[in-house]
């Protein structure tokens, strides 16, 4: 099944650019449907009038083809000859997979400048940056960064239309929303929070109506994740699996900081920012630091050694943390979804609003600090700080319709200098008599 992806337009927003310089790249971690929006966008947008390549599968022939464009005439005839196919000036040549051929990368430089047809390259970006090491990355690339389906493409998806414009009106006009109404808000938002975002996972879902297949579906993904981590930090010494698979345990604790010495001894520091590095490029997590100052740019005094690790869809984490279970795998999910299972839903609200602001294009930090409360100095801690149009944003996450906002005060009262925006995060219904308190559902548009 092919689902609506925000990504599409920005597909078409290239295309339709005025200053064709560029090829285009999609970036994102493996399974994310990125083969089947750019052959989908193919068809919509150049008819037949296009090339796709798999260089998974491409012969040994083909690749090798990309050697050599000192003749660029003869380049594309024997690209024609070998792929059973040609297309008209104009057209469009995808490469699929790029990663598996380096010197089809290297070579846009010069395709592009050639201007005869436009390109567009996929890759998960592991292999992407294992095979790349020994070629110039061309500067004639546009990159696009594309994420698991959010709540509005899952609700898309179930031919749900209405659900996120309501959500975006009543934030918008500050209006309370009904108890019912918000249950039924919540009971979709949880049932994308259990499935996730993986296009794979969902069509398997709405085909069999079955979490017990989906949930295979996910381990599977998980799988082929540790297996892509373990090459990589066999190849370059990294540790990259290790953390990985970490995130489920440090996520399960009072504290979802991420405590480096509970996973690693005498590791160097310089081996465990490369690590983060890469698990950043890859897109399989999302990693958010601390920092010292919100006077100034957060970047500017972020701590390197203090940092939490999210998964990049908590659906993947749903089943990661249900996986030694041994309950019945549908009765779990429906017992997630209908909030009637005695568990401590913090750590998965907290990965998935961070999973919400990154697919916004934010990159948001946490903040530890001590503020001197009735003459005793005492430690704080915010989930989320982000800056936006100049503007400072603060985040606090709750799983409970019960809570306190000891931090978000602290923090008030110590930056009394500075506007931050406060907000609660959390299941209760969006009341604008309630001060900071906001529904997850609406972390999009806070």
């Amino acid at each position: 099944m092919i689902f609506k992806r925000k990504a599409y337009d920005k597909i078409v927003e290239w295309k339709n650019s005025k200053v064709r310089d560029s090829a285009l790249l999609i970036e994102g971690a493996r399974r994310i449907g990125k083969t089947t929006l750019v052959k989908e966008f193919a068809k919509n947008y150049y008819d037949d009038n296009y090339i796709y390549i798999d260089f998974k599968v491409a012969t040994n022939e083909l690749k090798e083809i990309f050697n050599d464009l000192k003749n660029i005439d003869n380049f594309f005839s024997l690209l024609f000859l070998l792929t059973g196919k040609s297309i008209k000036k104009g057209g469009l040549i995808i490469f699929d997979e790029v990663q598996f051929c380096p010197k089809a990368r290297e070579s846009i430089k010069y395709l592009v400048l050639d201007n005869r047809f436009d390109y567009i390259e996929t890759g998960s970006l592991i292999s992407i940056k294992e095979n790349t090491k020994n070629i110039q990355i061309p500067s004639e690339e546009r990159k696009i960064e594309m994420y698991p389906m959010d709540f509005e493409e899952f609700l898309w998806a179930n031919d749900d239309y209405y659900t996120i414009d309501y959500i975006k009106d009543a934030y918008k006009a500050k209006t309370k929303i009904d108890e019912k109404i918000h249950k039924e808000l919540m009971n979709k938002f949880r049932k994308y929070m259990a499935i996730g975002g993986m296009p794979k996972v969902l069509d398997v879902f709405m085909s069999t109506n079955s979490y017990y297949e989906a949930d295979k579906i996910k381990k599977d993904i998980i799988s082929l994740y540790k297996d892509d981590l373990r090459k990589h930090d066999n190849a370059y010494k990294t540790n990259c699996e290790l953390l990985f698979d970490s995130i489920p345990y440090q996520l399960s604790k009072e504290s979802t900081r991420f405590f480096v010495s509970n996973s690693f001894t005498d590791k160097r520091a310089s081996q465990l920012e490369k690590s983060l590095f890469d698990l950043s490029d890859f897109k399989m997590v999302n990693i958010v630091y601390d920092f010292n100052n919100p006077d100034t740019f957060f970047e500017l005094t972020k701590k390197s050694g203090l940092f939490k690790l999210y998964c990049v869809d908590t659906g993947l984490l749903v089943t990661e943390l249900l996986k030694n279970n041994g309950d019945d795998i549908n009765d779990s999910y429906k017992r997630i979804i209908m909030d009637d299972i005695n568990y401590n839903f913090g750590s998965i609200f907290e990965s998935l609003c961070c999973q919400m602001l990154v697919a916004k294009g934010i990159k948001p930090y946490y903040h530890t600090f001590k503020y001197n409360i009735e003459e005793k100095e005492k430690n704080y801690e915010i989930d989320f700080m982000y800056q936006k149009n100049f503007k400072t944003y603060a985040i606090e996450v709750k799983s409970t319709k019960r809570f306190e906002n000891k931090s978000l005060l602290a923090l008030k009262e110590k930056y009394k200098h500075l506007k931050i925006e406060l907000f609660i995060v959390s299941p209760k219904t969006f009341n604008i008599e309630t001060k900071y308190n906001v529904p997850i559902y609406m972390v999009p548009f806070i």
